[in-house]
């Protein structure tokens, strides 16, 4: 079972240093942040399953961190803690929505027995809301793979329709003509691919499209082929590719997962950055690595999101994020945030001055 993750955001004083000790000690992960800057930022990037957080009468900052942790991710429990020997919270803190009101000093043992106590309401509630999902999976799954077998028909008719334009079955086709309908029927062809392998997969009970796990090669079975299948677009508007897995030492960046599943997140990234680069950006592909884990960082030189809209960029409900035309930036990063996530790893978005990073991290193999 994987452990709790809790953000403990406090002043970084001996106390929040005693707690987030017994707290890792009791098996959860704990990431402390010492500043309510740095905590907003850590809230942005991950959703936390118990966020606890140092509240004291005269400070507005805690009070601020709680709201904007609400607001973030309204699934995360949050737990207030008053400073060193205060009897009593700012009365705005009891006008919040919070799982728990701890009082300093208080012992590990009771420490961690109300921890446990509000992650185990959280566990309830799962396990109920598990049950509403898998009736509603029952109810619409059929209604899925026959969308997916009627898109499969589509793309198979399209596809056909291509090859005969491109043998002039309607007429002669310029040399420039036929190259384009043999790339957008290579296109297809990949489409009724993907599509095909979802359908065994789901026949077969594994429709999470990330349970078949096999050792792969980040750059030689990810990046390198949905690159190629972006050659065409990439050539029309002008992008640059500056791909710098190139000099990795030793050439391979091996890892372990889906290899449909991550090329289905890379191309997720790599669509977003040829949309929001836009014509003649250049797009910048790097790895390093944190620990155990590689990071793959996709830089479009685009404008940076907007920090208003950048805490809704994975949010579910969340359908478009620029306010124009352009549709996207939601669902689907959503979807990969889950995808690499289900493979140990984890994925995340930094502004740059000059453009857009998206990263993603995943566990060495």
């Amino acid at each position: 079972m994987t452990p709790h993750e809790i953000l403990l955001v406090g002043d970084g004083s001996h106390l929040f240093r005693t707690i987030g000790w017994v707290l890792e000690y009791k098996g959860f992960r704990v990431r402390a942040a010492a500043s309510p800057e740095a905590a907003i930022e850590a809230l942005v990037k991950k959703n936390f399953d118990l966020v606890i957080v140092r509240v004291s009468i005269g400070e507005k900052d805690g009070l601020e961190v709680v709201k904007r942790a609400r607001k973030l991710n309204p699934q995360s429990k949050v737990m207030v803690v008053s400073g060193n020997h205060e009897l009593t919270f700012p009365l705005e803190a009891y006008e919040i929505e919070v799982d728990d009101y701890l009082m300093m000093p208080l012992s590990p043992l009771e420490l961690w027995r109300r921890v446990n106590v509000v992650l185990k309401r959280e566990a309830e509630t799962a396990r109920s809301a598990e049950g509403r999902r898998r009736e509603i999976n029952a109810r619409v799954w059929n209604r899925f793979m026959l969308m997916f077998h009627d898109l499969r028909g589509g793309l198979v008719s399209t596809d056909a329709s291509l090859k005969l334009l491109s043998r002039g079955a309607y007429g002669p086709v310029e040399a420039d003509m036929a190259a384009k309908l043999k790339e957008m029927s290579a296109r297809v062809k990949n489409l009724t691919r993907v599509t095909e392998e979802f359908m065994s997969r789901a026949a077969a009970g594994s429709a999470g499209m990330g349970s078949d796990r096999e050792a792969l090669d980040l750059q030689k079975d990810i990046v390198c082929p949905v690159l190629q299948e972006f050659s065409g677009e990439i050539r029309d508007q002008q992008i640059t590719i500056d791909n710098r897995l190139g000099g990795t030492p030793g050439g391979a960046v091996p890892i372990k997962g889906s290899k449909s599943g991550l090329q289905s997140v890379f191309r997720n990234l790599l669509a977003n950055g040829i949309k929001y680069g836009g014509q003649g950006c250049t797009i910048a592909i790097d790895l390093d690595t944190q620990g155990d884990h590689w990071r793959l960082r996709v830089h479009n030189s685009g404008r940076p999101i907007p920090e208003e809209q950048r805490s809704r960029l994975f949010a579910k409900q969340s359908r478009r994020v620029r306010q124009d035309s352009r549709d996207g930036m939601g669902l689907g990063l959503s979807l990969s945030r889950d995808m690499v996530q289900n493979h140990g790893g984890d994925l995340w978005y930094e502004a740059k001055s000059d453009g857009s990073n998206f990263v993603i991290s995943l566990p060495q193999h």
